[in-house]
């Protein structure tokens, strides 16, 4: 046709005409009679067209394909453990079927989603992936749960939902009568649901009715998570307009960012529960008049104000109520039918346009607009501003402000004014204040007596309350601005101590009179953890002061557990909880008791890992979750599980390396990153993996001296190079290279000595320069020079006895001191010097039995009283040489016969390493030969 062109643009002009104004249009003398003639027979496809866009999605595909690929043929065939029963959705990718156990373990019916044979290609099949991802993260009891997931025979992907046996919400409340309370409150379980989804970063983006079905307990279930829709009898029987079977978008709620494909959030579901409580409230849609016509229905979303939902309810009632006496006074005759038809036309010019399907609905809600205007009325309006960041900001915020309502507090959705406010007060205790108006006209004249007492009281009460709040200014300034600027500098230790005792007083103080202070009692609870670690982080620069520190950490504990308890999605405290979890753990951990120590570090992993999925993208998170990593890896490393070790260590590792990537300039990652190849080496050595050991701790090493030469005066920097100078030391296993070993270890006391010189008063830099004396002296003696290393030795054990004598209840140093005892014994073996070795072992036995009376869980120290009992065996051995043999010989036998008790006792229970399997051989060829020598 030579003037198609032309018809096409007329066409579009007389498309967006009324009926009426049509004919005007196609009047114009410049329209040829050819060309209207041409438009006039496209306008007849008009109303076709129409029904066409009208038709769900499942029977406009049923064309798309072969009938033999319909639901029949797969009824009766069975998928993994499950038979077909039914069809309950069909859709171009696939279907959903009722199906049942087949396997006879159990009777149980279910919801299979299966792939079309023809779709199945890679896109679809990473598709049902992505949501079988989804829904496995879905585990709450208001949200249809995934029971399994497979694949056929022939490589069809399918997944396995609960099925729920339940009718549409609305629907629900329809025909159970229920009161206003009692939808507000179903509603709200919803919302339950919805947050939760949320807070695991999946929005439902299609939230409407017959997507949450309530069963016959009463509890609402949400589907439809990205897959096809599970359908009831009464959800295939929906006769909304728009409503689709695939899922994809349904307009009468769907949010005005949907409609003009703009970006989907958490806020897009916010705008869905609003058209749904809309519904709930008044059994219509802000819109729903407007539903018929596509074009008419996304223009009000997008650009109208919805009626109030009291407006709309007001409304139905006042026309159900007029057409009801209609029909009660004229018989049904032509004049009756004539009204109800004039009616109904003169109700659809109203503001709310209502038409006949309104005021015919079967289930009319029985409810009273004055019950739902004010209050419901702004928090539906909230929940549906146009704009996604004015509505509520999560479900749960929606559920708060209703439950307010409920409560008959103030809801945020209104303007918070004194006027509003003592309306909600005088409605929440009408009788109250009727009883205290009486009172207050009986009291009036003794207000003004006591008058000038009462500014009195006011200005005493206001001087209280600045002097509280002075000393709560002082105590946060001394715990989070003068202690962080000297934590690290040489010489604070005294500094710090003053600190500590301050500052418990101060909380101390604050503490009784802070019960209702919410804000202040995370301020106590963080103030606490600070003086435990001046007190006694093991990892940090501390006084000493362990049990202290147990206690600081423990009142921190309490109060954060409790905080956290009443306000489970605030991210803040969950972190905090975790760290306490954690120092907690590493005082547990430092003390010997190992099963205390995991707990607390898992429980501390697990609060990471949650804070980690809800913020993936979070550089403090995420480094904060590598931290925790990293030190749950020391309880197997501890207990000799060196493969388990390192699987934690390289988990840690990935995520630092991640965030130096991102950073390099932060020294603090660098550290922290280059520490990791440290410990993943030391516990490849343990291993007997000693090449890779090697090279990983030289690269920590390497990696930290540079960094660590720009801050000489930050203790924890120096000190995180020393341990791994020690640690370096630690893995050299070839007495060619005890030399090596001596240097690093050289290097180390030498770091220890300097933070010490600077500060002499610090007990972790004592503990450091002792521990670290002991190991070189032990180097030494592997390295030939045992007497140069026992002086070293005796000098380390009188450090150890001088941290016992300032704090006796320091656990870790009741432990060094009969382990260094040990180690001088062994040194005094190898100088044959055997009377000196029985003294100090016997004396070390004595220490070791101690510290496992008051901590029997100290794996430590119970492996080390094993040897120690052994090497008294030994000594006494080699005095059989020299005197009394007998007796000498048989005591010999008893004390190493106890100690491979011990040892079997430790294997059995699977606390001792591989290597300690060579000592135990060791240990019954001695057995034996003095069983053999006794018997002579």
């Amino acid at each position: 046709m030579e003037n198609w062109q032309k018809v096409k643009e007329l066409l579009n002009e007389v498309l967006d005409l009324d009926t009426l104004e049509r004919g005007k249009f196609l009047n114009n003398p410049k329209i040829d009679k050819e060309t209207r003639a041409e438009i006039e027979s496209l306008l007849v496809f008009e109303k076709d067209s129409e029904k066409l866009v009208n038709l769900s999605a499942i029977d406009l595909s049923r064309g798309f394909f072969d009938e033999d690929d319909s639901a029949n043929a797969l009824i009766g065939q069975t998928f993994g453990a499950y038979k077909v029963i039914s069809e309950l959705g069909y859709g171009g990718m696939g279907a959903v079927y009722l199906a049942e156990r087949a396997d006879g373990k159990f009777s149980q019916r279910v919801a299979l989603k299966l792939l079309k044979r023809e779709m199945n290609t890679a896109a679809l099949r990473r598709r049902f992936q992505h949501e079988r991802e989804i829904l496995e993260s879905l585990e709450h009891p208001n949200i249809a749960r995934l029971l399994n997931a497979g694949t056929t025979d022939d490589k069809i992907p399918y997944i396995v939902m609960e099925y729920v046996e339940g009718i549409q919400i609305d629907d629900y409340c329809n025909k159970n009568d229920l009161e206003l309370n009692e939808r507000l409150d179903l509603f709200r379980e919803v919302c339950k649901a919805v947050d939760f989804a949320h807070r695991n970063l999946i929005v439902h983006r299609d939230l409407k009715p017959s997507n949450i079905l309530v069963n016959k307990d009463g509890k609402p279930k949400l589907l439809d998570f990205g897959i096809s829709k599970i359908l009831s009898d009464e959800i295939k029987n929906t006769d909304s307009a728009t409503i689709t079977k695939l899922g994809v978008m349904t307009p009468s709620y769907a949010s005005p960012e949907q409609i003009q494909s703009k970006s989907v959030t958490t806020a897009t579901d916010i705008y869905s529960l609003g058209v749904i409580l809309y519904e709930l409230l008044s059994g219509h849609r802000p819109f729903e008049t407007k539903e018929q016509d596509l074009r008419e229905i996304y223009k009000a979303i997008i650009e109208d104000n919805p009626p109030l939902p009291s407006s709309m309810v007001k409304e139905i009632t006042k026309q159900f109520k007029e057409i009801t006496e209609a029909k009660t006074q004229i018989q049904p005759n032509e004049k009756a039918k004539s009204f109800l038809d004039n009616s109904s036309s003169e109700h659809k010019k109203s503001d709310t346009k209502v038409n006949k399907t309104l005021l015919t609905n079967p289930h009319r809600i029985n409810l009273n607009s004055n019950s739902i205007r004010g209050d419901l009325d702004n928090i539906v309006l909230k929940a549906l501003r146009k704009e996604p960041e004015r509505r509520y900001s999560s479900a749960e915020n929606l559920s708060e402000d209703i439950k307010r309502h409920l409560r008959g507090l103030p809801v945020t959705a209104r303007p918070n004014t004194f006027s509003y406010r003592t309306e909600k007060f005088i409605k929440r205790n009408k009788a109250s204040v009727f009883a205290g108006g009486l009172i207050f006209i009986a009291i009036f004249g003794g207000i003004v007596a006591t008058l000038w007492q009462a500014r009195v009281a006011q200005a005493e009460r206001t001087k209280s309350e600045r002097r509280f709040n002075d000393v709560r200014k002082l105590a946060n300034s001394f715990l989070f601005e003068f202690s962080p600027m000297i934590e690290n500098l040489p010489g604070s230790t005294p500094a710090r101590e003053l600190l500590v005792k301050r500052a418990l007083e101060y909380l101390d103080n604050l503490s009784k009179e802070s019960s209702s202070d919410l804000e202040l009692q995370r301020e106590l609870a963080k103030a606490y953890e600070k003086v435990g670690d001046v007190q006694g982080n093991p990892y940090n620069p501390n006084i000493g002061d362990v049990r202290g520190a147990l206690i600081s950490y423990e009142k921190a504990l309490s109060i954060r557990e409790k905080l956290s308890k009443d306000d489970l999605n605030n991210l803040t405290l969950q972190s905090d909880l975790a760290q306490n979890y954690a120092i907690l753990g590493d005082l547990q951990s430092n003390g010997g008791d190992y099963a205390k120590a995991e707990t607390l570090y898992d429980k501390s992993l697990e609060l990471r890992e949650k804070l980690y999925k809800n913020n993936p993208n979070d550089f403090q998170i995420r480094a904060k979750l590598a931290k925790i990593i990293k030190t749950r890896g020391y309880i197997p490393f501890f207990d000799g599980d060196n493969k388990k070790a390192i699987e934690y260590y390289e988990r840690s590792q990935d995520i630092y390396e991640k965030l130096h990537n991102e950073r390099p300039s932060d020294d603090q990652v660098a550290i922290d990153y280059a520490f990791m190849f440290v410990l993943i080496g030391e516990a490849q050595g343990w291993n007997s993996d000693l090449e890779n050991a090697k090279i990983n701790l030289e690269k920590g090493l390497d990696m930290l001296i540079p960094i660590v030469k720009k801050y000489p005066n930050d203790q924890s920097f120096q000190r995180t190079l020393m341990l791994a100078y020690n640690k370096r030391a630690a893995g050299y296993e070839d007495t060619e290279e005890f030399a090596k070993s001596v240097n690093n270890y050289q290097k180390g006391v030498e770091i220890a000595e300097n933070i010490l010189k600077h500060d002499p008063l610090s007990f972790t830099a004592k503990r450091d320069v002792a521990l670290g004396s002991r190991k070189l002296a032990q180097a030494l003696d592997s390295a030939g020079k045992s007497k140069e290393g026992l002086v070293k030795m005796l000098a380390s054990l009188e450090i150890f006895k001088e941290l016992n004598k300032a704090d006796p209840n320091n656990s870790e140093v009741a432990y060094d001191i009969p382990n260094s005892q040990f180690a001088i014994g062994e040194t005094y073996l190898g100088l044959k010097d055997y009377d000196s070795a029985l003294k100090i072992l016997q004396t070390s036995k004595a220490g070791m039995e101690a510290v496992l009376k008051a901590n029997p869980t100290n794996i430590y120290a119970a492996r080390t009283l094993a040897y120690t009992l052994d090497r008294i065996g030994k000594s006494y051995a080699a005095l059989a040489e020299k005197r009394d043999r007998q007796e000498n010989l048989q005591k010999a036998l008893e004390f190493q016969s106890a100690g491979l008790k011990n040892l079997n006792k430790l294997k059995a229970e699977e606390n001792l390493a591989e290597y300690d399997d060579e000592e135990i051989t060791t240990i019954q060829k001695e057995i034996k030969k003095l069983e053999e020598n006794l018997g002579k």
